[in-house]
């Protein structure tokens, strides 16, 4: 039997796209309909597709011999990927990367294909299945879930393999922050910068090579101590970068007149947070500087990034996305004043306060 569809009336067609957006049930409709983007976005991934691509025109039927998929699904998920403006296809029906889609080579400068693997994995999918229990109970889905905290989960052995899709994510999205956050701050007023959370140290190793007189110190969990260590000695900043276990819950490593930390703050609750950064304050010199990158949300209908990292929060780890005020508070409650809110050219906005 014949899958293709007929043709519509012409009568029938909207007129132009924006008339298709202005259409509230089709706007109800992309919006529930939004995960099997993302389905699509993991599929092309994982099978390389941008990388398949990568910089000229390539047909449907090479891509998908090399892809090892069928040509027929694979047209599919393409016409999705097409429709959000991730390929671009040509008359003769051979595609080409977008400006978005080569975000997604894994080569590519400013790569976000294991940010993007991250975001779309099935874990995802799983876990907002179940969304509806945070709202009714105020719980942490996952928690809920899995019966322990996602960061406890992510450290056992038999997860390692999901925690480096993650740890590899959070890198990703450090570097495609680095550039903004570099042209947004002047960090080549600080001695020494101890990034707290930093993970394999992307953020705190780029402001390093910027800035050769600096000395850097990234604490971290012990497990991801190793990657660290060996990213630091790839960068030759051995002699001026250390990596060191720590649990920034029971104390933060001292010695630094700038105390870092990206996306941090967002993954605990006002008490978790209050209780992070009032260690620093133990620790921070009284004419040292806190700065804090993340989302800043504001009070309008806008759209923005953060407000759905907020449900990612909310999902996974317990935490929230926060307004300006929120974070003045927050701040306040662990000794610290806020200076500035500073925006980049990224998703994300740094948080400068000092000690009161």
């Amino acid at each position: 039997m014949s899958t293709t569809m007929p043709s519509a009336p012409i009568s029938s067609l909207p007129a132009t796209v924006e008339a298709i957006n202005m259409n509230p049930a089709v706007a109800v409709f992309n919006t529930a309909l939004g995960y099997i983007a993302s389905a699509c976005l993991n599929v092309a991934v994982k099978l390389r597709i941008p990388d398949l691509i990568s910089q000229g025109f390539r047909d449907l039927g090479s891509l998908a011999l090399e892809a090892g998929a069928q040509q027929e699904p694979l047209f599919r998920v393409l016409r999705v990927l097409e429709m959000n403006g991730i390929v671009s296809r040509d008359i003769d029906g051979s595609y080409q990367l977008t400006a978005a889609g080569q975000l997604l080579r894994r080569e590519a400068a400013g790569s976000l294909a294991a940010a993007i693997e991250w975001i779309s994995d099935p874990l995802h999918f799983n876990l907002y299945s179940e969304l509806r229990t945070s709202v009714e109970t105020g719980e942490t889905t996952f928690d809920s879930m899995y019966g322990i905290p996602f960061f406890d989960w992510s450290s056992e052995p038999e997860n390692a393999e999901e925690a480096a899709v993650f740890n590899n994510a959070m890198t990703s999205i450090s570097e495609m922050c680095i550039p903004a956050f570099l042209e947004a701050y002047p960090f080549g007023l600080f001695q020494r910068i101890v990034d707290i959370g930093g993970g394999h140290g992307a953020v705190l190793r780029s402001i390093l090579k910027q800035h050769s007189q600096a000395h850097g110190t990234i604490a971290e969990m012990s497990s991801l101590i190793p990657a660290a260590e060996n990213a630091i000695a790839q960068d030759g900043l051995s002699n001026r970068c250390e990596a060191v276990a720590c649990n920034f819950f029971e104390t933060v490593p001292g010695g630094g007149d700038l105390y870092f930390m990206k996306h941090i703050i967002h993954d605990w609750a006002d008490d978790r947070a209050i209780k992070l950064l009032r260690n620093i304050r133990t620790v921070i010199p009284e004419n040292g500087t806190l700065l804090l990158a993340e989302a800043v949300l504001d009070e309008t209908p806008a759209p923005h990034l953060g407000k759905l990292l907020d449900i990612e929060m909310l999902a996974f780890v317990g935490g929230k996305e926060r307004t300006a005020e929120q974070f003045r508070q927050l701040l306040s409650a662990a000794g610290f004043a806020l200076q500035s809110v500073i925006p980049t050219r990224s998703p994300l906005s740094l948080i400068e306060a000092v000690p009161c």
